[in-house]
């Protein structure tokens, strides 16, 4: 099973609700599968965000092997029609309403935004399957390795990816952007999308790129002189992986 690459004891990186476990059992109806996973807080700033690993008994292992090795020879058919037999161990269970936004934005799914898998029913409560990418949010002291000059386009090119497609994210929080790297490439991955709007005109969204991204700017340079004042020990600098 996949290791997270984060230290569960490091506070800053991995923050806890204090009202909310470390972790619970997690169990759920999905397609023609029951999921059972431990899931844990993704961090303080995602509380209603689960990130989980599946426990899979010796049958379901074969059953999802069989899926693979059918699928490989027949194509991606079969994966649009079982999801709940592909997904990875690691995955996130997200409790907000964002399908619209994910569907809209299909075409990023898994290079920009996460992959997302499908919809249950979760304690009575509607819940998105969403892969987990990995990678720290800009509002944690481990995202604070790039300098400004190389975070900027990687912010202003994740959000151009939502604007040529129709989408404005409308929340824009150093926590709801994390640096991802990806094949060895420096990248920014863009969380919580409950909040995008659709209506744009083409000239508002280009507006709208470029000065979302000049704010996230502001905040992350505020955000590294307050933890600087506060004694944070931050990470060195390293040059952009790309």
């Amino acid at each position: 099973m996949e290791e997270s690459n984060e230290e569960p004891g490091f506070t800053e990186s991995n923050p806890q609700s204090p009202n909310c476990p470390p972790s619970a059992d997690v169990r759920f109806r999905f397609g023609s599968r029951t999921i059972k996973a431990t899931g844990s807080i993704s961090d303080y700033f995602h509380p209603h965000v689960l990130r989980l690993k599946i426990h899979r008994t010796p049958l379901q292992r074969v059953i999802q092997s069989l899926f693979s090795i059918v699928s490989r020879a027949g194509g991606v058919w079969l994966q649009k029609r079982f999801p709940e037999w592909f997904l990875p161990e690691r995955i996130e269970d997200d409790f907000d309403q964002e399908v619209a936004a994910y569907n809209k934005l299909h075409r990023l799914q898994g290079t920009t935004i996460p992959r997302l898998h499908g919809v249950v029913d979760y304690n009575h409560t509607r819940a998105l399957i969403l892969s987990d990418v990995g990678g720290f949010s800009l509002a944690t002291p481990r995202a604070a390795v790039l300098d400004k000059q190389d975070l900027e386009p990687l912010l202003y090119g994740a959000l151009k990816s939502l604007a040529e497609l129709g989408v404005c994210h409308d929340d824009t929080k150093l926590d709801n952007f994390l640096l991802v790297t990806d094949e060895g490439k420096d990248k920014i991955m863009v969380v919580d999308l409950e909040s995008a709007d659709f209506e744009l005109s083409e000239d508002d969204l280009a507006w709208a790129t470029q000065t979302k991204t000049n704010w996230l700017m502001r905040q992350y340079q505020n955000h590294l002189e307050c933890m600087e004042y506060d004694g944070v020990l931050l990470p060195p600098k390293r040059p952009l992986r790309k």
